[in-house]
């Protein structure tokens, strides 16, 4: 499979994967949104293939920093990470099942929709209430003062305004996949299996020459090479540290060069900001590493 390269920068690439975050709506508002569970079916079935730890890179998921070291496994049909799922599924579990003798595909038609709702009575707003009326009283004594008092002006009684609630929108038909009997392997799902094994190599790879993954449930995964994550580990813990609101984070990030990152990355990174800490530890542990190695 080939990976979309998004843009270039002086300091690398940056690769947008395959494997994108499902949408759902309103996700944006939750924070911490766990990535689409992997059928239990498909851990017994296909297994899993797991990497051996290395302590290079750095990961993200959701804007929390894992420590190092990392050992990457493919998860029945997602991606783990020091056993931390970081994909949804790569390849849905249904579409195994599709290949499979005795298989079944049922549609299931959604119930009845519910009446529309009544439209709803709200009262009018103070300004309107004033604004609709010209009414004016006296008081009695002042027709016959020789200085009345200016005369008052009275409020209309608020009417009623119904408003139409907006129709939530027609509920859709779902469809089932039903096996009916044992899975069985064959050349389809071994390719299958062979393209998610490709995704966690790919991982892994970029990892250990030192690049750095986010991951999160709410875009799609970014990776960055060795250049464009040290960079980045050099400049985001000040920027951490430095700024409590997020806009002055961001602003801050931009100006540091970390123009590769979706608002979205940034907004996690910006509510894990005392991960600063631990990154601040991870970059001096990365240049004692380097000194020791131009040693030997």
């Amino acid at each position: 499979m080939k990976v979309k390269a998004e843009r270039t920068l002086g300091l690398g690439l940056i690769f947008l994967l395959p494997f994108l975050a499902v949408a759902v709506p309103g996700s944006d508002s939750k924070r911490g949104a766990a990535f689409a569970k992997v059928p239990r079916q498909a851990l017994v079935e296909l297994k899993a293939t797991v990497g051996k730890p290395f302590s290079s890179g750095l990961v993200f998921v959701n804007g929390k920093f894992l420590d190092p070291p990392y050992k990457v496994e493919r998860y029945g049909t997602a991606l783990r990470i020091n056993g931390i799922q970081v994909t949804n599924e790569i390849i849905p579990w249904t579409e195994f099942l599709k290949t499979q003798a005795g298989v079944r595909v049922e549609k299931v038609d959604p119930p009845p929709a519910a009446a529309a709702p009544a439209p709803v009575q709200e009262t009018a707003s103070a300004a309107e209430e004033t604004a609709t009326s010209d009414s004016y009283t006296d008081d009695i004594d002042d027709l016959f003062d020789d200085d009345p008092k200016p005369k008052k002006k009275v409020a209309a009684k608020p009417a009623a305004v119904k408003r139409q609630t907006k129709a939530a929108p027609p509920p859709q038909p779902t469809t089932t996949v039903v096996l009916d009997g044992e899975f069985v392997p064959n050349d389809k799902t071994k390719a299958m299996v062979a393209r998610i094994n490709k995704e966690r190599t790919r991982v892994e790879t970029v990892l250990r020459k030192g690049g750095c993954y986010f991951f999160g449930t709410r875009y799609t995964p970014i990776s960055v090479d060795r250049m464009p994550a040290e960079m980045f580990l050099s400049s985001i813990p000040g920027v951490m540290k430095s700024n409590t609101a997020f806009e002055p984070f961001s602003s801050a990030a931009r100006a540091k060069g970390i123009t590769f990152l979706s608002e979205a990355v940034l907004r996690d990174l910006f509510r894990n900001r005392l991960d600063y800490i631990r990154l601040v530890a991870r970059e001096k542990a990365i240049k004692e590493e380097g000194k020791w190695g131009t040693t030997l």
